[in-house]
């Protein structure tokens, strides 16, 4: 059966926006699943990490300095690990959302396990992407807002780009920049106006988290996965719309046909990357690519 892809002009606003809650409806339990997993793996983190690092308890005598050394290392070790554990976790549940949107916009079946080992093989570009990027636009918020607002906007669509289109780390912020060229206030009403319905849901989703006394911040973490899929999914719609516009990514590197190694007895290749599998695998171990029956 051909797939036919749901976006084939530009979107307007509205279009972006609707187009993204009507993907998220469609593959609600998916897009929830991955978050919620991401958020039990950073709240299993940061309960390691208040059990094995102490903070040194602050002395009421405001002239004793000597507690404050201690306290700033015990703090960089505890904030540290829990940040390590989101930069790990949460770039592996955006592309995951990433690929799963982008299936269905291009009409493909939404396969989450797939999704996940497609994630996971662009993991590394996925985090100096979002490091990157992160460092470029706190820096620009540091020396003026306005610039850090403008680094964001020329840099949202980097990681659709990465995975999308299997551009370099480079290539992906010069893509980005390509795509929302001459489209500067429509991007910024996108994401504000996507911000605010954000920001609306989780004010409701932490009253509500608050009725749980003492676990009502666990709570409201996991309840946050009810909302943290929308960006991702944002950025995959306005990256559709904005291919779409300015036209797919050239092809300028030409590959040749890539032969494997004959397979030993009860193995096979994988067609994507050459590895070697038992012969009933369903997908690649190594790249996640699915396999011919």
């Amino acid at each position: 059966m051909t797939s036919v892809r749901i976006i084939t002009t530009e979107q307007s606003l509205g279009e972006v926006i609707s187009k993204t809650f009507d993907l998220f409806g469609r593959d609600f339990v998916k897009y929830f699943a991955i978050f919620a997993i991401a958020e039990a793996v950073v709240g299993i983190a940061t309960l390691l990490a208040y059990s094995v690092v102490q903070l040194p308890t602050v002395p009421t005598n405001p002239t004793d300095l000597s507690w404050l050394p201690g306290y700033l290392v015990a703090s960089f070790e505890l904030y540290g690990i829990i940040e390590i554990s989101n930069l790990i976790v949460v770039p592996i549940a955006a592309g995951t959302a990433i690929k799963m949107a982008a299936d269905a916009i291009e009409g493909n079946p939404v396969a989450f396990g797939m999704s996940v080992r497609f994630a996971l093989s662009k993991l590394v570009r996925l985090w100096v992407v979002s490091f990157i990027v992160g460092v470029i636009v706190v820096l620009g918020f540091v020396a003026l807002i306005v610039p850090g607002i403008i680094l964001a906007i020329m840099f949202c669509l980097a990681l659709p780009a990465v995975l999308l289109e299997s551009t370099g780390v480079l290539g992906s912020l010069s893509r980005s920049r390509e795509l929302v060229s001459h489209r500067w206030g429509k991007t910024f009403a996108v994401f504000l106006v996507l911000g605010l319905i954000i920001l609306v849901i989780s004010v409701v989703l932490g009253v509500v988290g608050g009725f749980f006394g003492s676990a009502s911040s666990a709570v409201t973490d996991f309840l946050s996965a009810l909302y943290e899929p929308l960006l991702p999914i944002a950025l995959t719609v306005y990256f559709f719309s904005n291919q779409a516009r300015t036209g797919p990514a050239p092809q300028t590197v030409q590959v040749p046909p890539r032969y494997w190694p004959a397979p030993q007895p009860g193995m096979k290749a994988c067609t994507n990357c050459g590895t070697q599998l038992v012969a009933s695998a369903t997908f690649c171990s190594n790249c996640g690519a699915k396999q011919p029956a």
